[in-house]
């Protein structure tokens, strides 16, 4: 048990280090946006097209590279008014369930047609259907593909606190868990 929970640890580590190093796409993304906005009110001809379709860029790079390790850290979107009132070890059984039989078969599915997604978007040169848009789109559809591998890895670290929570029978302040309603820091 104390394999899988190294190994969890590790991957959970390697993907706040992912994360936070995509952490300066903020900047740009701002940057990117102030210009979009000023040059519209001003008038100013710069080619906006590619500005507005840089901003989704940036989005998709920063949404990407963070899926995996929000996973890990219960940031992502969930409900939980039907699981609050239940002990730590039930909502680790429905979390363990919700990973292997949806979450893992799901995201594996999109990783498997993520790639065909990506290479033929490669192989074609896509690029934007505006004349005045960026070129080679496949980039920024490689890097979604990048950030699903990240989301699976991400589950999988997850299933493996919960393998050690539920059957090694480890506290869940020793695994790290961190399933159910999050609070936030004050």
């Amino acid at each position: 048990m104390g394999l899988l929970l190294g190994i969890s640890n590790a991957i959970k580590k390697a993907l706040e280090v992912i994360a936070f190093a995509s952490g300066w796409l903020l900047i740009v993304l701002m940057c990117i946006t102030c210009t979009d906005v000023v040059a519209r009110k001003l008038g100013i001809p710069i080619p906006l097209t590619k500005f507005q379709e840089l901003e989704w860029y940036m989005h998709t790079a920063l949404f990407s590279m963070w899926m995996g390790y929000n996973y890990t850290i219960n940031a992502h979107p969930r409900v939980d008014s039907y699981t609050e009132n239940l002990r730590l070890r039930a909502r680790a059984w429905i979390e363990f369930l919700g990973c292997v039989l949806f979450a893992i078969p799901y995201t594996f599915l999109l990783v498997y047609f993520g790639w065909a997604f990506f290479w033929t978007s490669y192989l074609q040169d896509e690029g934007s259907e505006n004349a005045v848009g960026l070129e080679h789109r496949w980039i920024i559809k490689g890097v979604f593909y990048l950030g699903l591998w990240l989301l699976l890895i991400g589950i999988v670290s997850v299933l493996l606190r919960l393998i050690v929570f539920l059957i090694g029978k480890r506290p869940a302040s020793e695994v790290g868990l961190q399933i159910g309603h999050a609070e936030l820091e004050a």
